[in-house]
């Protein structure tokens, strides 16, 4: 893979940012919130440039693989499910690019699902976290129903469109399911869900 000028040039950025860092005893809340965004905005470069690779490889064994590879989507029985192989940000970290790749790589995951749901519709969301007693409503969800929209598999998220229930879990493997579907199926739904568990 051939690193282009622009690139370079944010990771040397990067580099140099992280040799202040390591180089001080002692950072404030704003210099590590500074590294971070860089660091966020340089990895979403740097996943961009190999998206990019890999549309112009010849050979799949070729290709790159990053989480973004890991984002799946599938219609079983008219409920949408999405797997996101990430935990939802928090709001306290939205100066990241966190959110922006989850709403991107949702809206072309669901691309083929596009006009799927018509009417109005409920989305059911389970973030999974490493992590005990922490906040589900501390979790940024808007780029979900984002990534819906953009591809078009559903129409809207006004309150007459959409509605949502949000649940948090403990896993060893931090990640998101979403499931998609009629509104009118809620009940089915839960009741499949709760005996499920």
């Amino acid at each position: 893979m051939i690193i282009n000028e622009k690139l370079t040039k944010e990771l040397d950025k990067l580099q140099e940012t992280i040799r202040l860092l390591s180089s001080n005893n002692s950072i404030t809340d704003i210099q590590l919130e500074n590294f971070l965004k860089t660091f966020e905005k340089t990895r979403y470069n740097i996943l961009s440039e190999i998206k990019l690779y890999n549309k112009n490889v010849e050979f799949e064994y070729e290709k790159i693989k990053i989480i973004d590879d890991e984002y799946k989507a599938e219609l079983t029985d008219n409920i949408l499910k999405i797997y996101v192989p990430e935990v939802m940000p928090s709001y306290k970290n939205l100066k990241t690019h966190t959110h922006k790749r989850i709403l991107l790589n949702i809206a072309e995951i669901t691309k083929p699902f596009a006009n799927q749901f018509g009417s109005e519709v409920f989305i059911f969301i389970k973030v999974f976290d490493k992590i005990l007693g922490w906040d589900i409503d501390n979790k940024f969800i808007k780029p979900i129903a984002d990534g819906l929209i953009m591809s078009g598999a559903i129409q809207d998220d006004k309150m007459t469109k959409m509605f949502y229930s949000a649940k948090g879990e403990f896993s060893e493997n931090p990640h998101t399911e979403i499931y998609v579907f009629d509104s009118q199926e809620v009940s089915n739904f839960l009741k499949k869900y709760s005996t499920e568990k």
